[in-house]
């Protein structure tokens, strides 16, 4: 028997709730819908060409060239995977164009990598991010804090997975270096090889639910997401033994659906993670630190070298263990670059357009 629709949704999107559309969604869309237009999701995003889902067919698509006008000075006022976007069919084709996009519950963003100053949104309408982090040689405490700050930034519940059990030595010893840095996250220990906790990660997706994987190129996600989905549906390679590296083998990212239920997004294997933004992700990575820092005598105290600094009082006290405390201290030196140079880059691109401005002036003039 079929699940029953909820009453305050269109019946027309019915086929849209598996992939997580509700009532809030429905009350987003209903101006869109007086226009002719129709919801889909964004499923594969390459370049500005799309594949969308619609509660009838998928479609490719393509944004209006008013939309890529309007997102040239700002990338993410494009569409990405994730996204509730509202189309306009091309009739008798499995084309759409792209008018609208909804707004955005969760996000996942980083800073692009080189010297530009800008954001790079990996995905949204997200319920769960699964930061994947493998239990070999290659673990990394400090990277996995940085990958908590850009899951917690995002608004979306953080789950940290160690895959590759089978290749751990003292796998007690990673998983407590593990929990420390994941704070009040859920840590899973899994074997994409074995199948070992898979069944344990399948029960944080709920049918309708929509997770993302994140992490470094290697660590295992495609080979998670294909003991997700029963069969070998993402490509795999193997690691190579000498310096435990492996290639990117997801080329874009794109939506993935379970036949249990349930939206998972892939990405690519990242290198580096380039926090883009660090307010409360900062605060709920590092907890410890943020409840001690309540008992300061400066409201602004850096915890480096101030008097009556509760945080350089439990250093000293060895309650807070050192590396956490310079985990801590690297991340809000890169977070107070980052917005030095996100204010000369604003104040370069004002100096720019004032001296456009005044060329047109002085030849109207």
């Amino acid at each position: 028997m079929a699940a029953e629709t909820p009453a305050a949704l269109n019946p027309a999107f019915a086929g849209l709730t598996k992939l997580g559309w509700n009532a809030e969604r429905d009350a987003q869309f209903a101006p869109y819908l007086a226009q002719g237009l129709v919801p889909a999701r964004i499923a594969v995003e390459d370049k500005h060409f799309y594949r969308v889902w619609t509660a009838e067919a998928e479609l490719s698509a393509q944004i209006t060239g008013k939309s890529m006008h309007e997102a040239r000075s700002d990338h993410t006022k494009l569409p990405k995977v994730g996204d509730w976007v509202a189309v306009k069919l091309v009739p008798n084709e499995a084309k759409a164009t792209i008018h609208a996009i909804l707004p955005r519950r969760t996000l996942i963003t980083r800073k692009t990598t080189g010297r530009e100053i800008t954001a790079q949104i990996l995905a949204t309408n997200i319920e769960t991010v699964f930061l994947v982090t493998a239990a070999d040689s290659t673990f990394n405490a400090a990277r996995l804090e940085r990958m908590l700050v850009m899951a917690h930034e995002s608004g979306a519940r953080p789950v940290v997975i160690l895959n590759k059990i089978d290749l751990a030595e003292n796998l007690e010893v990673k998983l407590a270096e593990a929990a420390k840095a994941a704070g009040e996250a859920l840590v899973l220990a899994v074997c994409a090889l074995t199948g070992r906790g898979v069944k344990k990660l399948a029960a944080l997706i709920k049918p309708g639910d929509t997770v993302v994987f994140i992490g470094t190129s290697g660590v295992g996600k495609s080979s998670l997401i294909n003991r997700l989905y029963g069969e070998d549906l993402q490509a795999t390679v193997e690691v190579r033994e000498q310096d435990a590296k492996g290639r990117h083998t997801t080329s874009w990212r794109e939506m993935i659906f379970l036949p249990q239920g349930g939206v998972v997004i892939d990405t690519p294997g990242m290198r580096e993670f380039h926090i883009w933004a660090a307010g409360e992700g900062s605060k709920e990575t590092f907890p410890e630190i943020e409840a001690l820092s309540l008992q300061c005598h400066f409201r602004d105290c850096t915890h480096t070298q101030e008097k009556d600094c509760a945080v350089l009082a439990a250093l000293a006290a060895g309650t807070l263990p050192r590396d956490r405390h310079e985990s801590f201290l690297k991340l809000q030196l890169e977070i107070s670059y980052l917005r030095e140079a996100e204010k000369q880059a604003g104040w370069q691109t004002r100096k720019k357009g004032n001296r456009v401005a005044h060329r047109v002036f002085n030849k109207r003039a």
